[in-house]
């Protein structure tokens, strides 16, 4: 037996079509609510597909290149897609676009969606990468990639 093993440590977000940061050890859980269509006199429950939706989290490399490409470009900004500084809160104009891969660029092991960014956290450690560990839920369906919406 022969096969490919793949590691899931590539991702990206992107805000406004930009990358603004590279994305590791991600995981997303989608559902789908069942609306019961049990009668009164019904012996087994049945149901009919409802709402689905997903969730998941990432963790966010916080880094800075030289040249700015993959690296977080405003570190404010990004922290503004959930913790606003006005009065205005978040809008959808605070919606992101996330590509979550397990394999390099091949669209069969990719995940592409809009969602926001639900919780976030940063954890600082002297001699490592600073991280920022996020939750999100996905807005409406997924978009492309490996995952074909019907």
């Amino acid at each position: 037996m022969s096969g490919t093993f793949y590691t899931g440590r590539t991702g990206k977000l992107k805000v406004a079509g930009t990358i603004i940061a590279k994305i590791r050890d991600w995981s997303i859980e989608t559902t789908v609510e069942l609306i019961s269509t049990n009668t009164v006199d019904s012996r087994f429950n049945t149901f009919v597909p409802g709402v689905a939706g997903a969730t998941g989290s990432a963790t966010v490399m916080y880094y800075r290149d030289t040249d700015g490409v993959g690296a977080v470009q405003d570190f404010t900004a990004f922290i503004g897609k959930i913790m606003k500084q006005s009065a205005n809160g978040v809008t959808t104009a605070d919606k992101v676009s996330f590509e979550l891969r397990v394999d390099g660029d091949t669209a069969a092991d990719m995940v592409k969606f809009d969602g926001y960014i639900t919780s976030m956290g940063i954890q600082v450690s002297t001699g490592e990468v600073t991280t920022v560990p996020i939750s999100f839920t996905v807005d409406d369906k997924f978009t492309s990639g490996g995952v074909v919406p019907a």
